[in-house]
């Protein structure tokens, strides 16, 4: 009997440490194939930290484009859960932190004063496009420079990592919001799309 639950259990562990990897079109394929797609310099990887599966994004094509149901609600949402007055009249950008990784926590923007310039100069040209509402969402705080400096909130029952960023995508990831449509960027990104994406959605 004990060897028989033993054999269970060990059947139960491998089922939930297994690992399964996609391609760039959501393909599932073998680790073997994941690694040498990974070798080209347009395919980047990320993972989905609670469901232990490996995933190929296209460098060039990291831009998502969509509609909620209920954008309101969303905006009802986070004023509520995280004690904000967001104008659901205005176009709201997240910037997303998903946790420390290779990608934020080496380099020259992980000392504080170069974070807080950069944020300064996203600012200013976001700004010359529209007048816009900013919220700093976190999933794990660690590795976060500029934490004494702007409001970063917890995000709220991973309600915008479940909508927007299933994946852990490297130093972070950023969305816009502008009444029912988003604009969604994942990984590494400069001012200039922040900018994109804004303007995008606003022409829509």
């Amino acid at each position: 009997m004990k060897k028989i639950l033993f054999i269970l259990l060990l059947i139960v562990q491998n089922t939930i440490n297994a690992q399964t990897y996609y391609d760039v079109d959501n393909n599932k394929i073998d680790k073997a194939t994941f690694d040498k797609l990974k070798l080209n310099k347009k395919n980047m990887e990320v993972q989905n930290d609670s469901l232990n599966r490996f995933k190929l994004i296209n460098f060039d094509e990291r831009m998502e484009v969509g509609s909620l149901e209920d954008s309101s609600n969303l905006i009802n949402t986070l004023n509520e859960k995280l004690n904000l007055k967001l104008d659901r009249n205005k176009p709201l950008i997240i910037y997303y932190y998903p946790g420390k990784d290779p990608c934020n926590s080496s380099g020259v923007f992980t000392k504080r004063k170069e974070m807080l310039e950069w944020d300064l100069k996203v600012d200013v040209e976001v700004r010359k496009i529209a007048d816009v509402n900013v919220l700093r969402i976190y999933k794990n705080s660690e590795g976060i420079k500029t934490l004494k400096d702007h409001v970063w909130k917890k995000d709220p029952n991973a309600l915008i990592e479940n909508l927007f960023f299933n994946y852990h995508y490297p130093c972070g990831s950023f969305v816009v919001i502008n009444k029912e449509k988003y604009a969604a960027f994942f990984g590494e990104y400069g001012y200039n799309e922040v900018k994109v994406n804004l303007a995008y959605l606003l022409k829509q």
